[in-house]
């Protein structure tokens, strides 16, 4: 099912009830059907902050979707988390980051909670969604990286017709959450006279792919550079094969 489906059905269910105390007592059952997170995960760092009664929250990235399990000591809270649950669980973070979830204010969530557990529901819905963001961008990470590195293979030393990536002068590459790249990088000796223009070519070519704001380059000469770093297509193209 799509979350908009999961929400709809959601909805429809709570419209069976007449008045809201039957509606608490149905949340309070789905607190007990929730699936309950391991007692491993029970840690402060799984910890939702912003909830009155404590809230506990795992979340597992498996076949590019995101699955999430919780737990809660107290029994509407753990009922409320298993509404979230239902609805984000199973979903791939760009879903779960693009969602509207608007069966909350549909089932008069809104208007008939306490402020601390509307606020406690609200930190519940960010969590995961800050989740979710945290995985979509470490799962775009393996493709920029893959640009990076045909980026860097347009940069040359102009006296070795090899280009610095397979000549193995880039040590690192470090790509952040916030288009910040680093790129740790050495030449093939301390005293190269053109090492500014190579180093200025590297920026320029990172920080024009989409999704960079930033490239730093750091030059070191540790470990040395050796022509056994190499690639095995650099070595048979200046005959060192």
């Amino acid at each position: 099912m799509t979350i908009q489906e999961t929400q709809d059905e959601i909805i429809a269910d709570f419209e069976m009830f007449g008045d809201w105390m039957d509606k608490y007592e149905y949340i309070i059952q789905l607190g007990k059907e929730l699936p309950i997170i391991d007692d491993k995960y029970k840690t402060d760092e799984n910890l939702i902050r912003g909830c009155q009664s404590r809230v506990w929250l795992h979340a597992e990235y498996k076949d590019d979707k995101l699955y999430f399990t919780a737990d809660s000591d107290a029994v509407i809270t753990k009922g409320l988390v298993s509404l979230v649950v239902k609805v984000l669980s199973g979903h791939t973070p760009k879903e779960i980051v693009d969602a509207e979830l608007y069966f909350v204010d549909a089932i008069g969530l809104s208007s008939h909670l306490s402020p601390t557990r509307s606020n406690g529901l609200l930190s519940m819905i960010k969590q995961i969604k800050l989740y979710a963001l945290a995985y979509q961008k470490k799962s775009a990470q393996p493709a920029l990286r893959d640009e990076i590195e045909a980026a860097l293979r347009t940069v040359f030393d102009p006296e070795i017709p090899v280009n610095i990536y397979d000549l193995g002068l880039v040590y690192e590459i470090k790509i952040g959450d916030k288009g910040d790249i680093k790129i740790t990088m050495t030449l093939t000796a301390p005293a190269c006279p053109v090492a500014g223009e190579i180093v200025r070519d590297v920026q320029e070519k990172i920080e024009a792919l989409s999704g960079v704001l930033d490239c730093h380059v750091q030059l070191t000469f540790d470990p040395p550079w050796n022509k056994e770093m190499m690639s095995e297509e650099a070595k048979l193209e200046l005959g060192f094969l």
